[in-house]
């Protein structure tokens, strides 16, 4: 019975081959789309889940709060409370600090800049890092040992075994290597060359027990199966009780909602790359695509119904059972989409680089686990199961008699139920339409958004070692090259200014206001040398000497203290008075999508990472060696490195570039996937009204008519389409827009590009069996008439 079943499905597809195409690429084409967002959705889902403990590990963060009710969520703490933690509190039986740093090391004649993080031993017994050489129970135990993954080890001693051998840290103190281990799975938030013991900080004057600054990520592991929602309750107030000027409560977050939980909203992150919205949006993408392929084939298989009603009549008059038909149509569907499911296995290994290199993934299908391979048959089975429903239940309710005498019982295939299905097929893809145009003006938005400062032009290095002691002479020997026209040297770049402080002062504050303010610190030309203009009063000048105790603030800050005038005005932190010396318009100092906050800006050279220099456009080339050139003079033995901020503030918001790109191909599938079932729609509608064609060609109905006539029906179901999807994408857009603290206004014209987009595709797609049907010769059609 199988086998013959099989015949008869190959039969069918090889005899209508125009149909049997539109059906399989249709459906296989959905199916690679989803595997493929299938499988960068179980990417992003299942980071850090590769650790043993991973579902009993907890990252510690902070809340703190200030006047007005405003919420600053910090990823860092202070260094005292992961030894506090695992003390006090009986639920937590593993405590590590991580203290993440860019370090030189030097081995013989190699050196370069790697990228560490300094841990408690117990990191290993909380994390799954396995070792290749070494005890992770003693890896640690030496202040000046040192742990490092397998690529870092081969780079500096090849084949050779790594064990005792030395290695010098910032040309300052030397580290043995204690173990090595893999190198890093992709999908892991922490990313690091090498690790070496937390207690090595207190030889750089770290203080490792203090309450007051947040410097450090902690991380705990709970006993098996405790609710952290307990050990919150228990712990939110354990930084009040040790600094009793603290505004901070802290909890707990799972290790596993890191990365995918934590975008733009903790200052100090490491983890927070991933965005579950995306992850949402992605999956409904993947859901919308499949439904349309499914919809084609419904459809399709629908409309074709009435050349097999003969063989349906034929074969019940020799005794089939309406159950046997059933099986026979669904064997039929379900072999079409495992067919498409091949094709679409064979399309995604095809397309995987060019999908990896959009999504800045790494993945592969032999990565996919037994487990998912088997759940992906299983949504093919399915698709196949919902995409011949309707047509077995439909094919198999024919009676014989009618059939055999050339009708359906029925009035073809159900048209209200095909046009129903084409409309959810248009609704579908409209929303899609109207979401990848919003994103696209969102992205045009803020690549496009004025920041308060000019990025273009501005070149930027690290310093350190004498490049960072003689800041002043280098700035100078950088000024002689006419292609650098200011040099000026911060604390942080204005791509995100983490350090803030709290406790400020100033004339007719509430007492009972505390007020968090960023910190940035900069020289007398970072104005000039970011183009940045001032709202009042002046920047720092090397003509006053006491700026040394003067502030700068953005007008954020300025409207905080609610003064008519600031300049002159005291401004106190602490122990330390300080004059306002004038204000500076607000520029982003963080990403776009969070709004400006109250930034002070001070002069402390001691405080300088970062020299930055603006250049002329061209010769920049030349330029970059020049500014070499200077930096070996000072630092001979340390690696070179000069980067762009325009390239810096692109990468802030590459995720949602690739965003962008990934929906806009995404949408552009759907579309044509769409166009497949409508031309074949169109076909199938031009062959049932051949006659009544011909007939109305007889009697005077021009081309645009008869086009007309085809196309009409078509062009109101879109319009349908177009009136159910624009609420519906509204809701959708305006709830993801709410994520940027600026952003683009969902304006009419999208929505109405959107609608005359969807009838231009229809009118193209039915355009050529309209013209088709235009120009055929009437006789032809009534020939036997």
């Amino acid at each position: 019975m199988f086998k013959n079943y099989l015949k008869i499905t190959w039969r069918n597809l090889i005899r209508q081959k125009a149909n049997s195409f539109i059906n399989i690429m249709g459906l296989a084409t959905g199916m690679t789309a989803c595997v493929l967002i299938l499988m960068w959705v179980q990417h992003e889902l299942g980071f850090d889940k590769f650790h043993e403990n991973a579902n009993d590990i907890y990252r510690v963060v902070e809340n703190q709060y200030y006047a007005g009710g405003e919420i600053f969520p910090v990823a860092v703490t202070p260094s005292a409370l992961a030894p506090a933690l695992k003390e006090q509190f009986p639920e937590i039986i593993k405590a590590t600090r991580f203290e993440f740093m860019g370090t030189i090391i030097k081995y013989g004649e190699k050196i370069f800049a790697e990228q560490g993080g300094f841990v408690d031993p117990d990191f290993f017994e909380i994390f799954t890092f396995p070792f290749i050489k070494g005890d992770p129970e003693t890896a640690l135990s030496d202040p000046h040992a040192i742990v490092l993954t397998k690529g870092i080890a081969e780079k500096y001693f090849g084949i050779e075994d790594p064990i005792g051998k030395t290695l010098r840290m910032n040309d300052r103190d030397d580290f043995m290597v204690s173990g090595v281990i893999k190198n890093i799975p992709e999908n892991s938030h922490l990313k690091f060359d090498f690790l070496s013991p937390f207690i090595y900080l207190e030889e750089l004057g770290r203080p490792l027990d203090n309450w007051n600054r947040n410097s450090f990520y902690t991380y705990v592991l709970l006993k098996k199966d405790t609710p952290y929602e307990q050990v919150n309750d228990k712990i939110i107030d354990l930084i009040k009780k040790n600094n009793e000027d603290s505004v901070t409560e802290i909890y707990l977050q799972p290790l596993t909602k890191i990365h995918l939980h934590s975008a733009g909203k903790y200052t100090a992150d490491i983890g927070g790359h991933g965005d579950i919205q995306y992850v949402k949006i992605f999956s409904v993408i993947a859901i919308f695509v499949l439904l349309i392929a499914c919809i084609n084939f419904m459809n399709l298989a629908t409309a074709r119904s009435e050349k097999r009603a003969r063989e349906v009549g034929l074969r019940k008059v020799v005794g089939a059972q309406r159950d046997q038909l059933i099986r026979q149509f669904f064997g039929e569907s379900i072999f079409i989409s495992l067919l498409a499911f091949g094709i679409a296995l064979l399309g995604t290994e095809l397309l995987l680089p060019t999908f990896n290199d959009l999504s800045g993934k790494n993945l592969a299908l032999n990565q996919l686990g037994v487990d998912v391979i088997l759940g992906f048959v299983g949504i093919a089975v399915l698709t196949g199961i919902i995409s011949g429903s309707y047509p077995a239940l439909f094919l198999s309710s024919f009676r014989p008699v009618q059939t055999l005498k050339g009708g359906t019982g029925t009035r073809s295939g159900n048209p209200l139920f095909r046009k129903i299905l084409v409309v959810v097929q248009f609704t579908l893809s409209v929303i899609m339409i109207i979401g990848t145009l919003m994103v696209s003006r969102q992205m045009d938005y803020i690549r496009n958004k004025k920041l308060g400062l000019e990025k273009e032009n501005l070149a930027y290095v690290w310093t350190s070692g004498e490049f960072e002691e003689k800041y002043e002479t280098a700035k100078q020997e950088l000024l002689k090259n006419p292609n650098i026209t200011h040099v000026t040297a911060t604390s942080q770049l204005p791509t995100y200014v983490a350090r803030s402080s709290s406790g400020w002062e100033w004339e007719g504050k509430n007492p009972e206001d505390d007020v968090l303010m960023h910190l940035l610190f900069v020289d007398h030309d970072y104005a000039k040398t970011f183009g940045m203009q001032m709202a009042e009063g002046r920047f720092f000048s090397p003509e006053y000497g006491r700026d040394s105790l003067a502030a700068v603030v953005n007008e954020t800050a300025a409207g905080i203290m609610d003064m008519e005038s600031l300049v002159g005005k005291r401004l106190s932190i602490g122990s330390t008075d300080l004059h306002i010396i004038g204000v500076v318009k607000d520029f982003h100092f963080k990403p776009v999508r969070t709004k400006i906050e109250p930034l002070v800006l001070l002069m402390d050279p001691d405080r300088f990472n970062v020299m930055v220099m603006r250049t002329r456009p061209e010769n920049i080339l030349e330029t970059v060696e020049y500014v070499e050139s200077i930096y070996k003079t000072f630092n001979p033995e340390t690696p070179f490195s000069l980067d762009f901020l325009d390239e810096r503030y692109d990468a802030l918001y590459r995720a949602e570039q690739r965003a962008e790109q990934i929906s806009r191909y995404f949408a552009v599938i759907a579309i044509l996937i769409s166009c497949l079932g409508l031309y074949g729609l169109a076909s199938y509608t031009a062959e049932q009204r051949t006659k009544e064609i011909g007939i109305r060609k007889v009697l005077g109905a021009s081309i645009p008519q008869v086009f007309l006539l085809l196309s009409r029906n078509f062009v109101i179901l879109a319009g349908i389409a177009n009136l159910i999807a624009w609420p519906v994408a509204y809701f959708v857009m305006s709830n993801w827009l709410q994520h940027y603290a600026y952003h683009t206004p969902l304006s009419v014209s999208v929505f109405m590009g959107a609608a005359v987009l969807a009838v231009v595709i229809v009118l193209f797609t039915v355009s050529y069996q309209g013209i088709k049907a235009a120009l055929a010769n009437p006789v032809e059609a009534l020939r036997y008439e």
